[in-house]
């Protein structure tokens, strides 16, 4: 193998790895792209339950062993699957290296491997577009953050079976676009805090929802961004069951007292805002630290934010309407009882949910 090559992957390894933990080569459901000229270098984690034919235990893992064994198939799968393109033209593949994600041989997570490789342009791609189908079917794997830099420029995408192609350096509105359409996405299709956001809604009264919304938007509004912007770090492994517990917490709340539609409670109000508070660092999780230049950085955090807030409102709008139909069928009965129902399954499920967190 040319040794240029190789010098030029140890550099691509050390230069796009180097803000990773220790032991990690390239985390999970991440992806770098860094232009050089008219090169591009990729580092790539990809699911083992995204590829075909080399799971040998059935178990969605791949051994040091299983990864040599199958080098040859995850390259040939991985060019097939993820296709970088300037101008209508893909890169032309000069090295494609399959490693397990691990350095200074600390073992960690074998559900995926990093593939890293360089592509040769005719000229410096302006504005390189990345179109994949590397997702796995596990819990987590359904999205790619793909962080790309050249230069002093640096932008953030999120792919997704929805949307798994994205154009890169396009500016700040085609940022905004692609992370309002995230953060509705993300918010739909959390049940935690979807879940959550019902325990929250289980009076009716437009006083009572506008001063709980707004408790939860405004808390959520600031930990996301002090999390995006890498000033908050928080470790999942305690943020996803604190998550799971605030949806017990209030869910036990509403039955415990339930809350009125007159008058504003204070504590209430203060619960709300410490979960917000949690709940925004784990939004931050779909886009993660991002050190973008001052423009796309306000583009996705803007961007996010407020797709957040309107996946918001389609979900409480949907509430809203459920109650408008049940009163038209002259159901109160049913709908009165609701809030009650709500938070015992709210109750159940955080706890199902939690118990998940901390033992799965």
């Amino acid at each position: 193998m040319n040794m240029r090559i190789c010098s030029t992957a140890f550099g691509l390894v050390a230069t796009l790895c180097c803000r990773s933990a220790d032991a990690h080569l390239m985390p999970a459901q991440n992806a770098t792209m860094n232009i050089v000229g008219n090169s591009a270098f990729m580092v790539v984690s990809v699911p083992v339950s995204a590829l075909h034919g080399i799971d040998d235990g059935g178990n969605q893992r791949l051994s040091v062993a299983g990864i040599q064994r199958h080098n040859a198939d995850i390259v040939s799968q991985f060019n097939a699957r993820f296709h970088v393109e300037s101008q209508g033209t893909p890169g032309t593949a000069v090295l494609t290296w399959v490693m397990d994600p691990q350095t200074d041989g600390a073992q960690i997570d074998m559900s995926y491997v990093v593939v890293m490789q360089r592509l040769d342009f005719a000229q410096e791609p302006r504005q390189p577009s990345v179109t994949t189908d590397l997702f796995g079917s596990s819990a987590g794997e359904s999205t790619m953050t793909l962080m790309a830099t050249r230069g002093a420029a640096a932008e953030a995408a999120v792919l997704s079976a929805g949307e798994s192609t994205h154009v890169f350096f396009r500016g700040g509105l085609a940022t905004f676009s692609h992370f309002l359409r995230v953060g509705v996405t993300h918010i739909l299709g959390g049940f935690d805090h979807l879940l959550f956001l019902l325990t929250i809604l289980v009076a009716a009264g437009w006083r009572y929802w506008l001063a709980t919304i707004t408790s939860f938007t405004v808390a959520h509004s600031i930990s996301l961004a002090l999390a995006v912007l890498g000033i908050v770090h928080l470790p999942a492994a305690f943020v996803e069951p604190a998550i799971a517990a605030s949806i017990v917490l209030v869910a036990l709340g509403n039955l415990w007292r339930r809350p009125q539609t007159t008058g504003i409670h204070p504590w209430r109000i203060a619960v709300v805002f410490a979960c917000g508070l949690l709940h925004g660092v784990g939004f931050s999780s779909a886009v993660g630290a991002m050190p973008l230049d001052t423009g796309n950085r306000l583009a996705t955090i803007a961007g996010f934010n407020l797709g957040i807030e309107a996946g918001q409102l389609l979900f409480i709008g949907a509430i809203i309407a459920i109650g408008l139909i049940a009163t038209r069928l002259r159901r109160e009965r049913i709908w009165k009882a609701m809030p009650r129902m709500a938070s015992i399954t709210a109750a159940a499920a955080g706890t199902a949910l939690l118990l998940d967190r901390l033992y799965c």
